[in-house]
């Protein structure tokens, strides 16, 4: 009783909304005063009164209350709180749209974060991909750049003009240190690292990319110069 005592007022000591990563509770907290099962059946008696919610597998918060009924976080709220501060980034749409670099707008919504359970978790519409790093402003702009990179060819309606202003800008804040984390973690194929090569040589930005690649290798990548002729056609 008094374990789960322990475990109500950890909910309550939540902001309405706010989600909790039982599996990470339990072996932070609880897993030395009792067992995994009797953890899982406490939280699970705690959703069935009511005093959580479950969100996804593994994840509860305390929802808030209205006279219309009870209100889950919503999948924008959930997106932001796996990327809150240091702990991820979005990617995907929602990071072409932030860049604008395209106006289409996919239902679905993409992140890395450090702090999800598993490599990959699917919450309704948001995919949150689990890679461990500290995702300071290098490493957010790093991946960035990589992920523009990556995908554009795949992106829907991209204005070119808007993705070579965006590549511009997250040249200008590279850095070779950050490039080498995301890199270990991430692991990008080479053909995109090229492309980043050919990006930064082209605005004259230092970098050490030519480690990663062959010299006797020709990366199947759009050259600069050819993306600012598109440009010019497209406007």
């Amino acid at each position: 009783m008094k374990n789960r005592a322990s475990i109500i007022e950890e909910f309550r000591g939540k902001p309405c909304g706010e989600l909790v990563m039982t599996g990470k509770l339990y072996r932070e907290k609880y897993s030395d005063v009792m067992s995994e099962a009797a953890f899982a059946q406490a939280v699970s008696r705690l959703c069935r009164s009511g005093e959580i919610e479950r969100v996804s597998k593994g994840i509860y918060c305390r929802p808030k209350k209205t006279r219309f009924g009870t209100i889950l976080p919503s999948e924008r709220e959930i997106l932001n709180q796996f990327t809150a501060g240091n702990s991820g980034v979005e990617v995907g749409y929602g990071l072409y749209n932030a860049l604008g670099v395209t106006t289409q707008i996919s239902k679905r919504q993409t992140a890395y974060s450090s702090i999800a359970e598993e490599h990959l978790k699917q919450i309704g519409n948001v995919t949150i991909r689990k890679y461990d790093m500290e995702y300071t402003n290098e490493i957010k702009s790093v991946i960035r750049i990589m992920e523009l990179l990556h995908h554009y060819k795949e992106i829907q309606d991209v204005n070119v003009s808007a993705m070579l202003r965006c590549t511009e800008n997250l040249a200008v804040e590279y850095n070779d240190e950050a490039f080498e984390t995301v890199q270990r973690v991430i692991g990008y194929p080479k053909w995109t690292i090229a492309f980043l090569r050919e990006v930064l040589n082209y605005y004259r930005m230092p970098n050490h990319l030519s480690r990663h690649l062959s010299a006797l290798t020709n990366y199947p990548i759009p050259r600069i110069e050819e993306l600012y002729e598109t440009a010019r056609k497209q406007n």
